[in-house]
């Protein structure tokens, strides 16, 4: 049996939840094509998930084996990973031994820690090993870990308490450096080089350039590798109903990605669909110089970083084939202007993928945010580890579940979940306001996107094709505003396609 057929076999296994004969499946399609991006996907979102009493020998070896193919999502690999570490940490600690751990050396150098109980441990042993760098003791293995411990540190851009005591090397594992990486400056430089739009005038879009231009977002280090995709074919496939696209205006599929951020997304897009050619917008230019840095890094040429507002995009005098705008309009001052400024820069026939926060989801977040407030905490390093601290000492049990989020374990990730200075939450019933009037045709949620797990109806759709199963497109937004009505926790948030 060749690769894909393997892969795609273990897509069946996985969807059936038979994930021992999945995990087989992924591994003999590596084997045979180490670079295959379906098999390497696949397996690690079993490494993601996987959850054993004691350390598993194939497992860990499993992972140790995705950390050294940098294809592989790390990030997924991480949660996996972390509980390995965890059930597996030695009673009493033992930094000597654990200065040996391949999979703790590889997971702190290469995947942000997102697990509360192997931070607890994580700076035990930082304390420990700062102890013997200061008094000159340390092994040269130790000396590796502090290191290893050091780029935890910034990855999650220093956001466990410091020690004011520690100095010498070891502060590094508490807190900045006095010099710039040189990634940092290579980014500064870049940083002048990214044309202008047009001058930011909008008040709240200042405020965020402001915010990301402080803290990036998010910080990354990997592009996990993704099969070709011929995008505009693919969502043909998922929403038949849609109607027909214009060919491409030359050679390229002209993508635009309005709010890139550091360009995570816009350079796994440029990497992945067919014919792209990508770009990426955005308020920060920290932010933009980062992504720039990155592509170079990877080798990714088929993007351009534009600085400037969603807002003025029609004064870009050009048209996109594709757009997808994830996790941005809600941070505008009005989302409406900003997606009636995407609209009036798409082709006839373009798709355009949005991703909106739900009301309902940020729930914790909402009330996140009324303590801050009251307790008059800054959206500093300060202020962001003073609030961690709280709610993991349990003193804000409300805020308990958020232990729960990515987005707790680094700084600007925590700051984008609970500090941001605009915020605006949806239902079913917004989304169909926010819809009216810019000339978009709902086509339908994407559930499992991007995931093996694709194949899997989500449990919305289950319910959706009970409850109507005359209306087959899955796209008539009143009858999912009946369904959220009655089961107001339906929607984590909101990732739709428009046309």
């Amino acid at each position: 049996m060749d690769a894909q057929r393997l892969s795609d076999l273990g897509d069946q296994f996985f969807a059936a939840f038979r994930l021992d004969e999945a995990l087989d499946a992924y591994s003999r399609a590596l084997a045979l094509v180490p670079r295959h991006a379906g098999a390497r996907a696949g397996l690690d979102a079993i490494l993601e998930r996987a959850r054993t009493d004691r350390p598993n020998p194939r497992l860990i070896e499993l992972m140790l084996a995705a950390y050294a193919d940098p294809g592989a999502n790390w990030d997924a690999v991480g949660w996996g990973a972390a509980h390995q570490l965890v059930v597996g940490w030695p009673n009493p600690p033992d930094p000597e031994r654990l200065a040996r751990d391949e999979l703790l050396r590889a997971f702190l150098t290469k995947s942000l820690n997102r697990n509360p109980a192997l931070e607890r441990h994580l700076l035990a042993l930082r304390t420990a090993v700062a102890r013997s760098l200061v008094s000159g003791s340390a092994t040269s293995e130790l000396e590796t870990l502090a290191g290893a411990l050091a780029e935890q540190a910034w990855q999650n851009e220093y956001l466990w308490p410091d020690d004011p005591s520690v100095t010498g090397l070891a502060a590094a594992m508490f807190r900045p450096p006095n010099d710039a990486r040189p990634a940092q400056l290579e980014e500064q430089r870049l940083a002048a080089s990214i044309p202008s739009l047009a001058p930011i005038a909008d008040g709240v879009s200042k405020a965020v350039a402001a915010m990301y231009e402080a803290n990036p977002y998010p910080r990354w280090t990997h592009l996990p590798r993704r099969p070709p995709v011929d995008v505009r074919a693919a969502l043909g496939r998922d929403f038949p109903h849609a109607g027909p696209v214009s060919p491409p205006d030359g050679p390229h599929l002209e993508v635009l990605m309005p709010g890139a951020g550091t360009g995570q997304h816009p350079l796994s897009v440029a990497a992945s669909y067919v014919g792209a050619r990508v770009t990426a917008l955005d308020l920060s230019r920290a932010s933009l110089a980062y992504g720039k840095r990155m592509a170079a890094d990877l080798g990714i040429d088929n993007i351009a970083f534009l600085h400037g507002d969603i807002l003025d995009l029609p004064t870009l005098g050009r048209r996109f084939d594709h757009a997808e705008c994830v996790g941005v309009l809600h941070h505008m001052s009005d989302p409406k202007a900003g997606l009636l400024a995407i609209s009036a820069v798409l082709r006839w026939g373009a798709f355009l993928r949005l991703g909106l926060y739900g009301e309902a989801a940020r729930r914790t977040v909402v009330k996140a945010r009324r303590e801050i407030a009251l307790a008059g905490l800054s959206a500093d390093l300060n202020g962001l580890r003073e609030f961690r601290r709280r709610v993991l000492a349990g003193e804000w049990r409300a805020l308990a579940s958020l232990v729960e989020s990515e987005d707790f374990w680094s700084a600007s990730l925590l700051r984008d979940l609970c500090f941001h200075v605009q915020e605006h939450r949806f239902t079913v019933a917004r989304v169909r306001a926010l819809l009216e009037g810019t000339g978009l045709r709902f086509l339908g949620f994407e559930f499992n996107a991007g995931s093996v797990q694709r194949s899997v109806d989500a449990p919305a759709i289950a319910l959706y094709r009970i409850r109507f199963p005359a209306e087959r497109t899955l796209s008539d937004l009143s009858r999912w505003e009946q369904l959220e009505r009655e089961r107001p926790d339906l929607f984590p948030g909101y990732a739709f396609v428009c046309q």
